[in-house]
């Protein structure tokens, strides 16, 4: 039996989870079989919510405003170099700045307003685990998912592999 893969753009599939541990337990599991090529993860993220209600995103792709700043400084004061001490105090003032708004700006991989929009209809002290794909081994993918408690939460998945999945999340071996 061959093992059929969907091969597209992107493939968005989250997750349900009742504890932050677990979504951390699936995501591991997802990068050892991304080691083996069995799917390509193109970002992954967990969207937690707190017994407060706050919700708080941790991604693997996005870079904060405060990394975006300190690269910045870095290399505005090496172009700073140019104009003495001066143009390096002033290089890396304005690199500062714009590294800051780039990384605030810059949001690449699933959305993060779409996760915390998603975030808000979980109950407190469940979490969300994001997978956007570019290539499913949907056999070994849907193996893998058996070992989990979780609830398919959302896909843009075919529905023939979201029901795929739904069945192994089920079984939990």
């Amino acid at each position: 039996m061959t093992e059929a893969t969907v091969d597209s753009n992107s493939t968005l599939i989250a997750l349900r989870f009742d504890h932050s541990l677990k979504a951390q337990e699936c995501l591991l599991a997802m990068l050892r079989i991304a080691e083996a090529e069995t799917i390509r993860i193109e970002d992954a993220a967990i969207v937690d919510k707190d017994d407060n209600g706050r919700i708080r995103l941790r991604q693997s792709k996005d870079i904060s405003p405060g990394q975006g700043a300190t690269a910045g400084t870095f290399y505005g004061s090496l172009f700073g170099l140019i104009g003495g001490p001066v143009g390096m105090l002033a290089g890396g003032a304005l690199g500062a700045a714009a590294g800051g708004l780039w990384g605030k700006l810059r949001d690449i991989g699933v959305n993060d307003d779409h996760m915390r929009d998603m975030g808000d209809r979980i109950n407190p002290g469940e979490n969300l685990l994001f997978l956007l794909l570019e290539r499913i081994n949907q056999d070994a993918f849907v193996r893998e998912m058996r070992r989990f408690d979780a609830t398919l939460f959302e896909s843009t998945a075919p529905d023939a592999l979201d029901a795929r999945v739904e069945e192994a999340l089920a079984a939990k071996i």
